[in-house]
């Protein structure tokens, strides 16, 4: 009788919250699941330590199902999209987070990937304004919501672009880090941003007193030292080594280098704050809690990822998931954690280039944008520059004001385009967005996607570029700012979309698994085990990990 009132409730919409669950079924599933995204982690960073590893990865890779062959399918790899695809299951073609920022002809502005005008941030209403309208995806943790109304869902990450794009549009709470002012979120018009805060006040708190001091980063581990270096970017002679040498530029006082090894452990600080206030997988019902780990992605822009500062970022890295699996272990729950990447990286290119890479050089976006803007003009006899970019990645065709080309000089311009683009020594191919829209791209069992495939997955009317272009592997379009900036990632190539991919639980039947999965496969994954319903149009596969109690997808 007690089941039967049980279920005429659940119909009406009410939830039971017994102390523990009643059916077989609920008991299998987990209080607690924890998704990690570590910014940059890419596969080759991944192995390339391997066997370096004495705490958190190690213990990941000793008690883990391992995937040592996934990939981020698409090929814009930046933060952003990457991470749209980790907790919606979607391409960013579909989830409309195409890149970090695209151009807007319909305005004249360029647009970031998270903005939106109906927030303010908590610590500073001036700063840039962000929130989820952009993304046009549901997320895992809008599925809980829905489903399983009790259900709490929290984020909290180094990048604004990470938190949003894995919380969705219906967390409890979506939390970043503002160096200085500790984590912050988004308010809406006439919410308290004091009381917003209050879940990280005790962490932000610690974040104030760290940066009043003078906090320096020194190794943590004393044999990166030997990884040190001297280097001639572009025009700058510069050491890599620890503390960070800032180069100092014309005119300017010198600067202290971002304190970036403080970054990863305010994130997991502010991780156990959230638990606790939250109570999250204490309360009879599965919760979801998203992690993005940004310090690596940072480190790996402004220092590149082969030296000692990276080298360093790793055995903190390591030691830092092993604190927060032990952490984990404290909590007496049931835990279901996955870890993967939103993308990877390669290097500098001064540095590839000693290495024998030699195609790895540096170019000048600004300079190859005039002489393609030149030539179509000159081909077109058109009076003004007809393209913009906002990344060197995507080309928008725009008229003298900045709006959307009209037809048909804008098909004449793209395609003046183009011609120009593919006869240039360092783009491998480009594409239109109309070839890309029209292209069927072909669902890959061993990871081997062309590269109009992969362009494809990241294609969107109305916010994709109306060229794409890719490099050649070892071509870096990034400017030469050592300690902010020495190299990108935007490419369609292994280094820069092959990430790892590790479930983890209590008793997990461990080993390492070789068929090649895109990171679209963890929410359908993650709703299988919970027992959520994930949307039809999905572009992952649920995977069959053997979770105790859970049927086959």
């Amino acid at each position: 009788m007690a089941n039967r009132w049980n279920m005429v409730l659940l119909v009406a919409g009410v939830i039971l919250l017994p102390d523990k669950p009643a059916s077989a079924q609920a008991d299998s599933k987990p209080d607690l699941v924890v998704a990690v995204a570590i910014d940059q982690f890419g596969s080759l960073l991944f192995d390339r330590w391997r066997t370096n590893y004495r705490g958190g990865i190690k213990r990941l890779i000793d008690e883990g199902i391992v995937f040592s062959n996934a990939y981020q399918s698409h090929g814009i790899t930046e933060t952003c999209a990457g991470h749209s695809t980790l907790l919606t299951g979607k391409y960013p073609g579909h989830t409309g987070i195409v890149a970090n920022e695209w151009y807007d002809t319909a305005t004249g502005k360029q647009v970031y990937c998270v903005a939106d005008p109906n927030f303010s941030q908590a610590h500073d209403p001036k700063a840039r304004k962000v929130g989820p309208s952009l993304l046009v995806a549901s997320t895992l943790g809008d599925w809980l919501k829905e489903q399983q109304p009790a259900s709490r869902v929290v984020v909290v990450s180094g990048k604004d672009r990470a938190s949003i794009t894995m919380a969705g549009h219906r967390a409890d709470g979506v939390f970043w880090y503002a160096d200085k002012d500790g984590f912050t979120t988004f308010v809406a018009t006439g919410e308290d941003p004091a009381a917003k805060l209050a879940p990280v006040s005790k962490v932000n708190a610690k974040v104030k007193e760290a940066f009043a001091g003078d906090s320096v980063w020194t190794y943590s581990d004393e044999s990166c030292r030997s990884l040190e270096d001297t280097y001639r970017l572009g025009g700058v002679s510069w050491r890599s080594s620890l503390p960070p040498e800032v180069p100092v530029e014309s005119g300017k006082a010198q600067e202290k280098a971002r304190p970036l090894h403080l970054m990863d452990p305010f994130t997991l600080a502010a991780v156990r704050d959230l638990v606790d206030n939250y109570r999250l997988g204490q309360r009879g019902v599965t919760d979801l809690l998203a992690i993005g780990l940004s310090a690596t992605d940072f480190i790996g822009h402004g220092y590149g990822t082969q030296g000692p500062e990276m080298c360093d970022q790793i055995h903190r890295l390591d030691r830092d998931i092993g604190e927060l699996l032990a952490f984990i272990d404290s909590l007496r729950l049931k835990v279901l954690l996955v870890v993967t990447a939103d993308h990877g990286g390669s290097d500098f290119p001064e540095r590839l280039a000693q290495q024998g890479f030699a195609s790895a050089r540096r170019i000048d976006p600004g300079k190859l944008l005039s002489a393609i803007n030149t030539e179509v003009k000159g081909k077109l006899a058109l009076e003004h520059a007809s393209l913009v970019t906002p990344d060197s990645v995507q080309f928008y065709a725009v008229s003298k004001e900045g709006r959307k080309l009209e037809e048909p000089m804008r098909s004449k311009v793209i395609e003046a385009a183009l011609d120009a683009f593919k006869r240039q020594p360092e783009v491998e191919q480009a594409f239109s967005l109309e070839e890309l829209l029209a292209h069927k791209v072909t669902v890959s069992a061993v990871s081997d996607y062309s590269l109009k495939d992969r362009f494809a997955q990241s294609a969107m009317r109305g916010r994709t570029g109306d060229i794409v272009v890719a490099y050649k592997s070892g071509v870096s379009t990034a400017p030469v700012r050592p300690t902010r900036f020495v190299m990108g990632h935007a490419g369609p190539y292994h280094h820069d979309t092959a990430v790892p991919i590790i479930f983890w639980w209590k008793d997990a039947k461990a080993g390492t698994r070789i068929l090649p999965v895109a990171t679209t496969s963890i929410a359908p994954t993650l709703a299988n085990i919970v027992g959520v319903r994930a949307p039809a149009d999905l572009d992952g596969s649920c995977l069959d990990l053997g979770y105790p109690g859970v049927p086959p997808c």
